[in-house]
């Protein structure tokens, strides 16, 4: 199984790129994965979210490797427990899925049109986190599904 994490912009945060490095590392460890990032197009006036919206969706869509299992990170997603992500992700490789994408929105969130192409939204909590703590808690989400699944103490 092959894992992306797709980024809309890099960690400006120190301390939240400390941590994604950290559980980054644990998790590739365990399978194969890789960060890719998207440019985060600047702020400016809002009448033209649309379009940043649309030129984001773009760039996102040449990011996707063709036939991945979209996850992408919704505040209107199911939410899941531990257990149930690592249900799901069992799931999925038992199914033959090899390769799934992980997107996390910048400041505008994800783009509509790539919302609708995901496989599952997912939502880590019905709180609003900052795009680079969702970063965080995904990865350690992730590698905790993964130490369920290979029977791994991290868990317990």
């Amino acid at each position: 199984m092959s894992i992306r994490f797709l980024w809309i912009g890099e960690t400006k945060n120190g301390s939240y790129r400390e941590l994604e490095e950290v559980y980054f590392r644990r998790i590739s460890k365990l399978v194969s994965c890789e960060k890719v990032f998207v440019p985060e197009l600047k702020k400016s006036d809002p009448r033209s979210i649309a379009v940043q919206q649309d030129r984001e969706s773009r760039l996102i869509e040449r990011k996707l490797d063709k036939g991945t299992f979209l996850v992408a990170l919704d505040e209107k997603g199911k939410e899941l427990t531990s257990v149930q992500l690592a249900g799901t992700l069992r799931t999925l490789m038992d199914r033959g899925v090899s390769n799934i994408t992980f997107l996390v929105g910048g400041f505008m969130g994800i783009p509509s049109t790539i919302l609708q192409k995901s496989d599952l939204r997912m939502s880590l909590s019905r709180l609003t986190f900052p795009h680079e703590l969702a970063r965080v808690v995904l990865l350690e989400q992730f590698y905790r599904s993964l130490s369920i699944i290979k029977n791994l103490p991290y868990h317990r």
